[in-house]
């Protein structure tokens, strides 16, 4: 069970890691823009995170209210613990989102290392 659930979290963190990458490359002109009037690699990076951040508390949200919706239909499935559990609930939403910074570092950065010019030729 614990194999699944790392496999899990990997598959989630790399479909955030995806979708944010996704996501940046199509905003390379707005970054540009940004970063050709004055925008600093310290403003560009929070901006990213706060984006990322926005998604996974959705998701949490989403996933939150899929489970409990789903609980009556795993009750079976569960040995010794209860299918609305807070303690599960609580540590699946913690590690999603202390791991989620770490899924949006590379986009990030990228980001922040644009080059204003290019950006704006590129697009």
């Amino acid at each position: 069970m614990g194999i699944f659930a790392a496999i899990a979290l990997s598959l989630a963190l790399i479909g955030v890691y995806g979708v944010l990458s996704s996501s940046v490359g199509r905003r390379t002109r707005e970054i540009g823009i940004r970063i050709a009037r004055g925008a600093r690699s310290e403003n560009v990076v929070p901006m990213i995170a706060w984006q990322v951040m926005r998604m996974v508390l959705l998701g949490v949200i989403v996933g939150i209210v899929g489970a409990a919706a789903a609980t009556r239909f795993i009750e079976s499935l569960l040995f010794e613990v209860s299918a609305i559990d807070p303690l599960t609930y609580v540590a699946v939403v913690g590690v999603l989102v202390a791991v989620a910074p770490l899924a949006c570092l590379v986009p990030a950065l990228r980001a922040a290392r644009l080059d204003a010019m290019e950006a704006l030729r590129r697009t």
